[in-house]
């Protein structure tokens, strides 16, 4: 959330309306993604929720193992910062994409 703050210093009022729209549809909830992790992370659910689709679908060939399970349960400490980078990232990409067409026009 700060993170958009920054991001958003140099943007116009309705480019700041529109990164904030934008947002709302990309960002990823800490808690939904903790939540994924405990109840389906033997599953993959927290993968895919942060669009890392063939991480998921890896999780979920070797689920019958208690691999991915065991893995999970490491990931449970982690999954608050790798959404925090996802959430970090989704933004910059969304200020690169305004600031670009800014500058195309």
């Amino acid at each position: 959330m700060f993170e958009d703050i920054a991001m958003m210093q140099d943007l116009t009022d309705q480019e700041r309306l529109m990164f904030q729209a934008e947002m709302s549809t990309r960002r990823k909830d800490p808690t939904m993604g903790l939540v994924l992790c405990l109840f389906l992370g033997g599953l993959g659910a927290h993968r895919f929720y942060l669009g890392e689709t063939m991480l998921g679908i890896l999780y979920l060939v070797f689920c019958w193992t208690f691999v991915p399970l065991v893995i999970s349960i490491i990931e449970l400490f982690l999954i608050k910062d790798r959404i925090r980078a996802y959430n970090t990232q989704a933004a910059l990409e969304v200020a690169t994409k305004l600031k670009v067409l800014r500058a195309g026009f």
